[in-house]
């Protein structure tokens, strides 16, 4: 009797630490001060459908898809406007995404589609124009939570990356790198040093300028997490952006976050929520 109960003792805690999710929802808000003048109220919603169930053991409930290769595909949607005393700007983008980590092996690809809308509208005119922007990325994952990858960009307005980053940071990338094809570095890497779990993430754009970003959170358990990141570029009087993030998880499906942006003449607070099932 005493053996079954400890059996099912057992089995009832590696239940409560084990949980499985196939689909998740972002949304995310994001609001910007520029020179203490104009605001620019970005919101963004976007999902992802996971080809297999991915596991959460013992990791941080943050990086269960990305320790557990789970290949996704996604769409998002991104607005960004701001109303000005001479013309309201407004930029749409709808994107789609995936990334797919193929089976017994350590390669890795991802890819991303998107369209974008500017208008620009004042008291006497109206103008817009739009583009489609695209990324391609092949990687390697020499160890388990590392992962390096190359690929190339154009015009990529990827919604997905504007609810994370913000406009700050999104729209400096496309001033650097403008209309040409940039050629994109990236470097991601999830471990554990000592008693807590960290992630380290780098990228690089090179086009017309460079520009590049680094970052770095630190798990305190596995449901929270604070990180910062820099980012610069090579553009002339290009200054440098700095952020502070945090995510706390109060369920193993349900996070919110929020997180600070800080360059000269531009400030941006945001928050954002994940729903798992």
């Amino acid at each position: 009797m005493l053996k079954k109960l400890a059996l099912a003792t057992a089995l009832l805690a590696s239940l409560g630490t084990a949980h499985a999710y196939q689909a998740e929802i972002n949304a995310a808000y994001e609001n910007t001060d520029i020179d203490d003048s104009n605001d620019i109220d970005t919101y963004a919603i976007g999902g992802k459908y996971y080809l297999k169930g991915v596991q959460v053991r013992n990791a941080p409930l943050a990086e269960a898809a990305f320790l557990g290769k789970a290949s996704n595909i996604g769409l998002g949607y991104a607005n960004a406007r701001t109303d000005d005393d001479f013309a309201d700007l407004e930029i749409d983008t709808v994107g789609i995404n995936g990334e797919f980590f193929i089976p017994n092996s350590q390669f890795y690809v991802s890819g991303s589609l998107n369209r974008a809308e500017v208008t620009v509208e004042s008291e006497f005119a109206k103008a817009s124009d739009d583009n489609t922007g695209y990324a391609i990325e092949a990687g390697y994952l020499p160890v388990n939570g590392l992962l390096l990858a190359a690929g190339v960009s154009k015009e990529n307005i990827d919604p997905v990356y504007v609810s994370k980053n913000g406009f700050i940071d999104t729209f400096t990338n496309l001033a650097s790198v403008a209309d040409e094809t940039a050629v994109t570095l990236r470097a991601k890497y999830v471990t554990q040093i000592g008693n807590h779990f960290t992630n380290f993430e780098g990228a690089t754009y090179f086009g017309d300028e460079t520009a590049y970003r680094l970052g770095a959170d630190l798990y305190l358990d596995p449901t929270l997490s604070v990180g910062i990141s820099f980012a610069d570029s090579t553009i002339e009087d290009s200054d440098t952006i700095f952020s502070i993030r945090g995510q706390k998880f109060f369920t193993p499906v349900i996070a919110a976050g929020m997180n600070y942006t800080t360059t000269d003449g531009g400030d941006s607070f945001g928050i954002n929520g994940t729903f798992r099932f």
